[in-house]
């Protein structure tokens, strides 16, 4: 029989509306974007990755997640005071391990800086993540701007050693896992979630004048650098799950629909249960919660 999660938002841990803790094996904290939250307007097609999980023993999930939330806002404090509070602050208390869906709304708020500002001026490549048609006509340039990717990373990596902080911060989560998954595969289309949400990668490949043969590569080529980023962090109890090339890629044509994908970014209700599968798995497999 499945042990799904009891997923609790933040703001009923201290209320009335309180889970019993005691009641079951493992006690979460969750914190992360749209993937641990809601993907999509459309309420009875909308899922997430948490409510499919299943770590083989009862759990409770405390939701800190918002859509659309960057690492840099999921680390400071004045932006997410549950989170801050419930980890590290005045709220404290043990958990077994921290769900973390981080990194994907930085790189497409990275990607969706366009070449030149609203005066027509253009951005330096270093503050960018892809050249120009012009710019990559020189020899030897791909679609990347790597001096844009070194910043980003950069940037990144100092947000995730916040995070570590935070937990070193702890008298109590010292020693908790942090156990994070890594998207899959998107294919840039115009599918958004509705009421101008999105689509996300789409525009960014317009504007950057890249054409539709490559969006599926290109697209592949920053989640797998997204990839060896996190794996590279050298962070201690931080488990990187692969959860890459789970799911059949949709097709770029927004007419088609797709078993596994809702939009341009998001799985479906099915998707989600496919990753969150390989996901658990590798959990027990790890043997990463006591």
């Amino acid at each position: 029989m499945p042990n799904r999660p009891q997923i609790v938002p933040a703001s009923q841990v201290d209320s009335e509306m309180a889970p019993d803790f005691s009641s079951v094996r493992y006690r979460m904290l969750a914190q992360g974007d749209s993937w641990f939250s809601i993907n999509g307007l459309n309420l009875f097609r909308t899922s997430s990755l948490l409510p499919h999980l299943d770590f083989g023993h009862s759990a409770i999930i405390v939701n800190c997640a918002d859509p659309g939330d960057t690492l840099a806002h999921m680390v400071e404090w004045r932006r997410d005071p549950w989170f801050a509070s419930y980890l590290c602050g005045p709220r404290e208390r043990p958990w077994d391990a921290m769900l973390l869906s981080a990194g994907g709304n930085d790189l497409i708020d990275a990607l969706g800086v366009p070449p030149t500002d609203a005066h027509g001026t253009p951005h330096s490549p270093g503050d960018r993540l892809m050249l120009t048609k012009s710019e990559r006509e020189q020899p030897g340039k791909t679609y990347v701007s790597e001096d844009g990717w070194a910043l980003f990373a950069q940037h990144l990596r100092a947000q995730y050693a916040a995070l570590d902080a935070m937990r070193a911060a702890s008298k109590t989560n010292r020693n908790m896992p942090i156990i994070t998954h890594t998207y899959d595969y998107p294919m840039p289309r115009n599918v958004g979630a509705g009421l101008h949400f999105g689509p996300w990668l789409y525009p960014a490949l317009l504007a950057y004048e890249v054409p539709p043969d490559d969006w599926k590569t290109l697209a592949k080529e920053f989640i797998d650098r997204l990839f060896d980023l996190a794996s590279g962090l050298g962070l201690q109890n931080f488990h990187i799950i692969r959860t890459l090339g789970i799911l059949t890629p949709t097709d770029a044509d927004p007419r088609i629909s797709s078993p596994d994908w809702l939009n341009e970014i998001h799985p479906t209700s099915s998707g989600y249960g496919q990753i969150a599968g390989r996901f658990c798995a590798e959990v027990a497999a790890r043997n990463i919660l006591a």
